[in-house]
């Protein structure tokens, strides 16, 4: 009798934490929808040459969900572009060591830029 009701007791503790982890599992995917939102206006903000507000935009997005996760893989690889688009701007603009060291940040991104595309296409 002792027995059966400690197996009873231990189930239904399972049940309640399995329950406990799928509600929260539910509710870190929706994190995604207003994440991507995030990521969509600084896309704008990235259009328009708003280079500081679509880098806020994005490190906002992953401090405020930081369980979207594959909001968060795209907004890395958006950040990445947004770098490559203010460095090749920066670049225009300098000269002389400037120039040179904005150069190599600029070819970094570009690199950097092409890796994560690469493991995004083997992740999928």
């Amino acid at each position: 009798m002792k027995r059966t009701a400690f197996f009873v007791i231990c189930f239904i503790l399972v049940s309640i934490s399995a329950s406990v982890v799928l509600v929260a599992c539910q509710g870190r995917q929706d994190d995604n929808a207003p994440a991507f939102a995030m990521i969509a206006q600084s896309r704008m903000y990235l259009a328009a040459q708003d280079y500081e507000a679509a880098r806020n935009s994005i490190l906002g997005m992953r401090k405020k969900y930081p369980a979207a996760i594959q909001a968060r893989a795209a907004g890395l690889l958006l950040l990445d572009s947004i770098e490559l688009a203010a460095a090749r701007d920066s670049l225009d603009n300098a000269e002389g060591a400037e120039r040179e060291r904005l150069s190599l940040k600029y070819r970094f991104f570009e690199r950097k830029l092409q890796e994560d595309l690469k493991k995004e296409i083997l992740r999928q």
